[in-house]
């Protein structure tokens, strides 16, 4: 016989039986206390500050509805849905920064419709003071399109409201 078989282990005493844990009654407190931390975290979002996403988020935005329109056009069709108007302004808004100047005729190419229907989209948005003309710096043929301040202010308006809509959906 070896020395631990000699060795009386002292008995625990477990006091009152312990009652197994019901299963229900572990879920229904999980939830509770996960309903709890939820409505503190919706009240401290709601009396928190927002923070004014940066320029280089809503471009990114813009892109993504931009990128999201020219998608559904390839699975659709492009015949079936159009808003000329709003595909320019994604465009003036967002592919300056992915580096891309837009010309008159390049700017009917990124809204997908035909150069006639382009320019009376553009003649349309030139009326409305939401874009504007200039000359191409080397080539004096030419004329590039950018968004003026109003139509950049409206564009910044409405992203920062679409930026909030997919921003408290990730929270």
């Amino acid at each position: 016989m070896s020395r631990q078989d000699k060795l009386n282990p002292p008995e625990i005493d477990s006091g009152t039986p312990v009652a197994p844990i019901d299963a229900d009654w572990l879920q229904i407190e999980l939830r509770l206390g996960l309903d709890e931390i939820a409505a503190a975290e919706e009240e401290r979002l709601r009396h928190a500050p927002r923070r004014r996403p940066t320029r280089h988020q809503l471009a990114h935005l813009a892109l993504k509805l931009y990128d999201a329109r020219r998608g559904r056009d390839r699975i659709f069709g492009d015949q079936l849905f159009g808003e000329p108007a709003w595909d320019m302004l994604l465009a003036l808004y967002g592919l300056p920064s992915r580096g891309v100047c837009l010309g008159v005729t390049s700017l009917g190419h990124a809204a997908n419709v035909p150069p006639t229907t382009g320019l009376r989209w553009q003649i349309l948005l030139t009326q409305e003071g939401m874009i504007e003309r200039g000359p191409h710096v080397r080539d004096r043929r030419k004329q590039l399109v950018r968004l003026t301040a109003k139509g950049r202010n409206l564009m910044d308006k409405y992203l920062v409201r679409i930026f909030y809509c997919e921003d408290a959906g990730t929270e």
